[in-house]
């Protein structure tokens, strides 16, 4: 039997390349915005932990260290909110990059099941033909068998 050749093979596996590529980056993308989320998280926390400690001091120490608190407070939330942007950045190319993701995982597996189908089509083909000449020789090996009883 003669090798199986699909003319669409050369597509299917620039699109399974394509397929790791935009995985590979998906990933990177997700562990960027987790470590930015988290510190996005720290920042908020550390805040929210010179709070309390606030709380905890005495009077007279608590007026010096407000005041500082206080203009330590703004540079923060400016930093956070530069943070937050960065990571709504990241979530959208995410999300976009999840997108194409899932549009050429669609596209792969259709060229897979029209491969299947192919292969499936050239199998039956194959030994249709090889049927074929089966008869064919039988056809011949009686009608010599015949000839040479006459």
């Amino acid at each position: 039997m003669k090798k199986f050749v699909w003319r669409l093979q050369r597509l299917l596996e620039i699109k399974q390349k394509q397929e790791q590529v935009l995985r590979g980056e998906l990933i990177a993308l997700t562990e960027q915005s987790v470590a930015l989320r988290g510190r996005i998280m720290i920042l908020k926390t550390r805040l929210r932990n010179q709070l309390a400690e606030l709380k905890t001091l005495p009077a007279d120490q608590r007026m010096a260290a407000q005041a500082l608190y206080l203009e330590y407070v703004p540079i923060r939330d400016a930093e956070i909110l530069r943070l937050q942007g960065r990571w709504n950045e990241l979530e959208t190319d995410r999300r976009a990059k999840l997108q194409q993701l899932l549009q050429t995982q669609k596209f792969r597996k259709g060229l897979e099941r029209l491969r299947h189908q192919a292969r499936t089509n050239y199998v039956y083909e194959m030994n249709r033909e090889e049927q074929n000449l089966l008869d064919e020789c039988t056809h011949t090996d009686l009608t010599r068998k015949q000839m040479a009883c006459s």
